[in-house]
């Protein structure tokens, strides 16, 4: 689902394109077609057809939020828990909703990492592969492509920040395992902003980290004018334009104990990369939907959906205020096989099985 506000003079037919990442391998080299009644097509001559309602219009700014392992059981679950049958979730007044293939380019259940080099590269991968194709060649990003326009760049996640969704927009990687070398990614990428889990891919283990090279990636980054945080109460005091903010030594708790809400880690986010004035892109990851999904467990997979919802709103907000922002919702995959049973239009209690 997505959602655009007005037009700008940057950032133009990619941003919209990455869009439709997920069901075409090359969009990069797709060329714009014409069909019948006059509106565009984009086709590789051999996936079917995608016609737009019109053709993509600039924004200066993209909000990228990822629900990882969202199907469409797990909204209408969330949306009966949060207010009953008929109560949309913010996501869901959105202008534009469609349906895509998720499937990776070598086994029809994606993981994480190919379904996010979709998103973040318009790529087709294997299961394990971060943004680079099969044969091993590495794709530009939509992360890379912004900071090569000049633009601010972040990712913000529930999991750790070298996980497979956030590590696709900044990595390039045949094996989604090997996060501390995600970590050194993300220092070569310059991404602003950087706010999720996993402190332990960027500390070396004589403290207590995960690297056996030795490297203080926490370190290099603030020498490289970063600052770095572990929580996010010293983030909230701080305004400064460039982060790193580590909050866990792993993933972060799950969102009925987080206290500090993804909302809030959006917040943080755009305060920071609002301040470029030539725009920025920024991908927010609701990950513990996918892992509450995995264990079948329903309560814990509707905390973190109405979480993830709640920073759907935050970007909303945002963009509603302006007219130069895109926001996209999307997620990359279902998990779980989650089926609603039984329960009550008039209630905002449900039946549900795995």
């Amino acid at each position: 689902m997505w959602n655009r506000y007005g037009k700008c003079l940057t950032f133009i037919a990619y941003m919209s394109l990455v869009l439709l990442a997920a069901v075409y391998p090359a969009l990069g080299q797709t060329q714009a077609k014409r069909v019948n009644l006059g509106l565009p097509v984009l086709g590789d001559g051999q996936l079917p057809p995608l016609v737009l309602r019109g053709e993509p219009e600039p924004v200066r700014n993209v909000i990228l939020l990822v629900g990882d392992g969202t199907g469409i059981a797990q909204r209408t679950l969330t949306r009966i828990v949060m207010g009953g049958a008929n109560n949309p979730l913010p996501s869901e007044l959105m202008w534009e909703v469609g349906l895509a293939n998720t499937h990776s380019a070598n086994a029809l259940v994606t993981d994480s990492a190919a379904a996010a080099t979709q998103l973040a590269t318009g790529y087709w991968t294997n299961n394990g592969m971060l943004s680079v194709r099969p044969e091993g060649e590495r794709v530009k990003t939509i992360l890379e492509l912004a900071r090569e326009l000049g633009k601010a760049t972040g990712l913000v996640a529930t999991s750790e920040i070298t996980h497979a969704t956030p590590a696709a927009f900044a990595a390039h990687e045949t094996d989604r395992g090997d996060q501390t070398d995600v970590a050194v990614w993300m220092l070569k990428n310059r991404v602003d902003v950087l706010i999720g889990g996993g402190r332990s891919q960027f500390l070396p283990r004589s403290e207590l980290g995960s690297r056996t090279d030795g490297r203080n990636i926490l370190s290099e980054f603030e020498f490289a004018g970063w600052k770095v945080f572990d929580n996010m109460e010293s983030v909230k005091k701080d305004s400064s334009p460039r982060i790193l903010a580590l909050i866990s030594k792993a993933q972060l708790a799950y969102a009925e104990y987080r206290g500090d809400t993804l909302a809030d880690m959006t917040e943080e986010a755009l305060k920071r990369l609002a301040q470029k004035p030539n725009g920025f892109f920024l991908m927010v990851e609701g990950s513990q939907i996918d892992w509450a999904c995995h264990d079948n467990i329903g309560r814990r997979m509707v905390h973190e959906a109405m979480e993830f919802e709640d920073a759907v709103d935050v970007a909303l907000d945002y963009a509603r205020k302006r007219d130069d922002t895109l926001v996209i919702v999307v997620a990359d995959h279902e998990t779980g096989g989650l089926a609603i049973t039984g329960g009550s239009p008039d209630s905002t209690s449900v039946e549900i099985r795995w």
